[in-house]
């Protein structure tokens, strides 16, 4: 078969990594992006589209609040983007011009010769039904990713003609049950981890959005434990991700997220801390440790993150065992091979494949 992603844009390398890991299976896999990756992954075939991440267009994002994706646990409930007339407006007028730019790469790349596609982000090419009914006959995924499900609510019109759902975001299950679990994929083993420890110990966090990750709550009880003990503390972020690794690495301790304020467990923050032998404090409620099972992550909440932070600063025996843990665990659980695996089986489950 032959596989299509098509997503906003290469986030974190999760649509790019599962667009190739089609091959273990012996099928072919490809990727459209929409703008270039800003962290530097690759693009596949990118559309270059107006209207994403441009200044004018981030002026009216904040206008219409799409900046702020921090939604509570106890505000989740399925959406339909488009649902209010000023969004509808703005994706409809938006179609215009992106239809423009996809009409003069639809031939030359051949994006009608494709079997399956996988739209990771819940975006049909465009906001409209056109391209879908453009496809009919075809097999058709949703993927969701982020925040976009839970700030914005789920397409119209992939929530009727997709034949599966899937979700790498823990709480996206609370939103829509019916949403199949995907780990985001990660190559753990990809990864050389560290060999030994600082002198002065270093505790990093890299927020790729601030008020996501929780980072002021985090670095207020940082300077708290910082009273007490003695330790660096690294803030990554606004660099690319080869630069991001590379002070990653020079880090203890790591730190994800904490609060919950745009979703729930870990990102791939938390894995490349992981990966690189460095024990990882995030915040995953007990009740999703059936979907990850075996998760070797320090877990605190904002309550108990001060207290959880100095035990691990003050505790190497813990430091090295959840250092094992966490190795064993991100070369294991999210690796590409199991992860298409995965979707494979829903593949099989639907009748696509025998």
């Amino acid at each position: 078969m032959r596989i299509l992603h098509v997503s906003f844009e290469n986030f974190q390398d999760v649509p790019g990594l599962l667009s190739r890991s089609h091959a273990y299976l012996g099928d072919e896999g490809a990727l459209v992006t929409m703008v270039p990756s800003r962290l530097g992954f690759m693009n596949g075939t990118c559309l270059y589209y107006p209207f994403l991440n441009s200044g004018p267009t981030g002026g009216l994002a904040k206008i219409m609040g799409r900046h702020n994706v921090n939604v509570l646990e106890t505000e989740l409930r399925l959406k339909v983007k488009g649902e209010k007339s000023i969004e509808k407006l703005y994706y409809k007028a938006r179609d215009f011009a992106w239809l423009y730019m996809l009409g003069r790469a639809w031939r030359r790349h051949g994006f009608d010769s494709y079997d399956v596609y996988h739209f990771d982000g819940d975006v049909p090419f465009i906001y409209g039904d056109r391209i879908l009914k453009k496809l009919k006959g075809k097999k058709i995924v949703t993927h969701f990713f982020g925040s976009e499900l839970r700030k914005w609510g789920m397409n119209p019109h992939l929530r009727e003609h997709a034949q599966i759902r899937f979700t790498s975001e823990l709480d996206h299950t609370k939103i829509d049950p019916s949403l199949v679990f995907v780990p985001i994929p990660f190559e753990g083993a990809s990864i050389r981890p560290r060999v030994r420890e600082n002198e002065v110990l270093r505790v990093g966090h890299s927020p790729t959005r601030r008020t996501a990750k929780g980072t002021a709550d985090i670095i207020e009880a940082v300077n708290r434990v910082r009273r007490h003990l003695n330790f660096e503390f690294l803030l990554i972020e606004g660099v690319s991700h080869s630069r991001c690794m590379e002070l990653k690495a020079t880090c203890d301790i790591g730190i994800d997220q904490i609060g919950n304020y745009a979703g729930t467990g870990y990102g791939r923050s938390g894995l490349e801390f992981l990966a690189l032998g460095i024990p990882t404090i995030t915040e995953i409620p007990e009740e999703y440790d059936r979907l990850l099972p075996k998760q070797p992550f320090v877990n605190a909440t904002k309550d108990n993150f001060e207290e959880v932070l100095s035990e691990l600063l003050s505790n190497a025996d813990l430091r090295g065992k959840k250092r094992k843990e966490g190795i064993e665990w991100v070369r294991n659980f999210p690796d590409p091979k199991r992860i298409i695996t995965e979707v494979y089986k829903e593949y099989r489950r639907i009748g696509w494949i025998h």
